[in-house]
């Protein structure tokens, strides 16, 4: 099904407003006039009741006979039995002492009464008083209901209605048009520079926020392109450069080894980049489709610590585990791929018989605000990190010694899937470290 426009929208809900507000004001004017109609009956029979009142107590009966009048009036006797009335033979008259108009007037002084005929197209109403004589003298009149009057002003309200209709119409139209018109001046390149309604506001900071995020996206996604064809192309033409010397031939077998040695190296380095690329593809789209589980970091840290044990052994680094089991939630390929370049960077940038130091922690303390977080920390004795580097470590191809890290095989991509992997698993990273002094990164792994 369509969805319809925000317009029609506005419109039809501002023109069903507009006729729901004359339905109402028709409904509370025709009730409001027909109740004043109704007080104003009772307050006649009242007045006539007082009138009346001197030919009744002076038995004046055959004045009330005589009076022209289409008010219906009744005489009762305290005891309920009728002995005048001016429409109907008293004869014919059961006692009305069981009438709630005779029983309220008997002990209030007066009441008003109204009941509806059998069709309920019109209604009695009541008015009965106490006489000084302890008599009771009822008068009574007819009213139209509210129905008959709304029958009877059809015509004026059909026409009202139209009129209201036609009104509703043109007036919602004027409005849906005005309430989108800035909505359709929104410049989706500047939104902020667009005069918009006070409510619209955060709209249009998010979509200046969104191109600010996208506009950063492409200039990471350029540099990123940059950066790739750059650490690419200089092992490729040097692998390219030894080929092209073995294939011209008349090289001695010392020297074909060596080259063969750097096409391997280079090879290797360029499997590794790959690699890594494809990492972080996966966890910045989070296509990552495997389930999170129950994990422990001790165990994946000896897993880690096994396969890098080679590169500790030959600068002769001793890589030491303790702490806790570190029960987390995760996804434990990402989990491995975090821990083991964490480690391999500890490692790489490391003074020969250095040392890393792993340490798991549960934060099992009362404060509701670390209660079941674990913290895995690495930390080396290596070269350490000058400050204004901080913030610059965890960008892609980034390298606090560029001249290390290509001796060591490093693709500059290790720390951005350690900060990658963090944000999947909804962990921080914290970092200590001063030049000469070693470094200690904390992942803080949320309850």
């Amino acid at each position: 099904m369509k969805n319809k426009s925000l317009t029609f929208r506005i419109f039809i809900n501002t023109f069903l407003v507009g006729t729901l507000v004359y339905f109402i004001s028709a409904s509370v004017f025709i009730s409001n006039m027909h109740d004043y109609f109704e007080e104003r009956l009772y307050s006649e029979l009242e007045a006539e009741s007082f009138f009346l009142e001197e030919y009744v107590l002076n038995s004046r009966l055959d004045y009330l006979s005589s009076l022209n009048t289409k008010n219906r009036i009744t005489l009762i006797h305290s005891d309920g039995s009728v002995y005048f009335d001016n429409t109907v033979k008293t004869e014919k008259l059961e006692n009305h002492g069981r009438r709630s108009e005779f029983i309220q007037a008997s002990m209030n002084g007066s009441s008003r009464i109204s009941r509806f005929s059998s069709t309920m197209t019109e209604k009695t109403l009541y008015y009965a008083r106490l006489l000084p004589n302890s008599d009771i003298m009822r008068i009574s009149c007819d009213q139209r209901s509210v129905w008959v009057m709304i029958l009877g002003m059809s015509q004026l309200l059909l026409f009202m209605l139209v009129l209201a209709v036609i009104v509703s119409g043109i007036a919602a139209s004027f409005l849906s048009k005005k309430l989108v018109e800035p909505l359709n001046k929104i410049d989706f390149d500047n939104p902020l520079a667009t005069e918009v309604y006070e409510e619209l506001e955060p709209f249009t900071r998010r979509i200046a926020e969104e191109n600010f995020e996208k506009a950063q996206r492409e200039e990471l996604r350029q540099q990123f392109s940059a950066n790739v064809s750059h650490e690419l192309k200089t092992p490729l033409t040097s692998i390219s450069g030894f080929a092209e010397i073995l294939r011209a031939g008349g090289t001695d077998e010392k020297t074909t080894r060596d080259f063969a040695t750097t096409i391997y190296t280079e090879s290797q380095r360029m499997i590794s980049l790959v690699n890594d690329i494809i990492k972080l593809s996966k966890l910045d789209e989070k296509s990552i489709s495997l389930e999170k589980e129950e994990l422990s970091l001790r165990e994946i840290c000896r897993e880690a610590m096994e396969c890098l044990a080679p590169q500790a052994s030959q600068k002769k680094i001793s890589v030491n585990l303790s702490g806790d089991s570190g029960s987390i939630k995760g996804v434990r390929p990402v989990i491995y791929e975090m821990i083991y370049n964490l480690i391999d960077n500890a490692i790489k940038y490391n003074r020969e018989e250095g040392s890393v130091d792993i340490n798991i922690r549960n934060m099992l303390s009362d404060n509701p605000d670390i209660k079941g977080r674990v913290i895995l920390s690495v930390k080396d004795s290596g070269i350490g990190i000058a400050p204004e580097e901080k913030e610059r470590i965890f960008e892609r191809f980034y390298r606090v010694d560029k001249s290390r890290s290509k001796q060591n095989g490093g693709t500059g991509l290790g720390l951005s899937i350690v900060k990658h992997a963090a944000k999947y698993h909804d962990a921080s990273i914290l970092l200590n470290s001063q030049p000469g002094k070693g470094s200690t990164f904390k992942i803080v792994f949320q309850e």
